[in-house]
């Protein structure tokens, strides 16, 4: 009779896992344009979640409030065609803001039908903390070009979107 192992399934799986693997062949993938910015945009966001740890803020909704901030009593339509987002997920990043007593909504005195986002005290208190981590966040990566380099990638950049 043979005997077995004393390992299970797990840690030789996990094992197998470990171990290094061999580069493989990405293909034409760096040279799409699409690919570089998908890539270059994950390790933003992996920086960006680190950096502001508990506060669980997606990009989003720190453009939300810049905007808001900066155009107090906006239409929460205005806000979607600002940002490309659909008019369902604008109401519900309002909603959540509003849930952590961020924003509020005010009916607008010239019309009825219309309600301005305008930002609350907290919601002050807690974008000014915010940007103090985003710029954190984005000088670590503006600093890996020259002035003029940055200012010919954002160039570039804004050739994609309006």
């Amino acid at each position: 009779m043979t005997q077995r192992s004393a390992k299970s399934p797990t840690t030789i799986r996990t094992r197998r896992a470990a171990a290094p693997a061999a580069p493989i062949n990405v293909g034409l993938l760096p040279n799409l344009l699409g690919y570089s910015i998908r890539r270059a945009q994950i390790a933003l966001w992996r920086d960006l979640t680190k950096t502001l740890g508990r506060r669980a803020v997606r990009p989003a909704m720190f453009s939300l409030l810049i905007l808001i901030e900066a155009n107090q009593g906006i239409a929460q339509i205005q806000l979607g065609t600002q940002l490309d987002i659909d008019k369902g997920t604008i109401v519900g990043l309002i909603d959540l803001l509003q849930k952590k007593k961020w924003v509020s909504r005010k009916q607008s005195t010239g019309d009825r039908r219309r309600k301005g986002v305008y930002l609350t005290a907290l919601g002050q208190h807690e974008l000014d903390a915010l940007k103090k981590s985003m710029i954190e966040h984005e000088a670590r990566f503006t600093r890996l070009f020259s002035a003029d380099e940055l200012a010919l990638f954002t160039a570039f950049l804004r050739r994609l979107h309006p």
